[in-house]
């Protein structure tokens, strides 16, 4: 196991692939990633180097915003939301859909968070 963001990364596994179990890295941004870098699409953990490695951290760090980070942002931009009073922040706090979706039969996927 490689650990790399605070994530364990299996070593015989793509690096593609193991870089969208970061928090804010999809796919296509793994590949965009990986492009940049120049890594091969068959590219594997345990064949990176550690000039690679070191790369690697340094471009997600210096460019995205992921981890803990990105969650922390996304709090405190639902509880703006929240304290200004908007219908949205009223949403976010009734634990119901927030981007205008039908709530009268289908809304059990959005009771994820309550806001307290």
């Amino acid at each position: 196991m490689v650990l790399l963001f605070q994530q364990n990364f299996q070593e015989h596994k793509l690096v593609r692939q193991e870089l969208t179990k970061v928090y804010g890295i999809n796919k296509f941004l793994a590949h965009q990633i990986c492009d940049s870098l120049g890594f091969a699409l068959t590219l594997k953990v345990q064949d990176l180097t550690a000039s690679q490695k070191e790369k690697l951290v340094r471009l997600v760090q210096r460019y995205y915003v992921t981890g803990s980070d990105l969650k922390r942002i996304v709090d405190q931009d639902i509880q703006r939301c929240v304290t200004i009073g908007s219908f949205k922040g009223f949403r976010f706090i009734q634990g119901l859909p927030v981007r205008g979706q039908r709530s009268h039969t289908n809304a059990r996927s959005c009771r994820k968070k309550k806001i307290v």
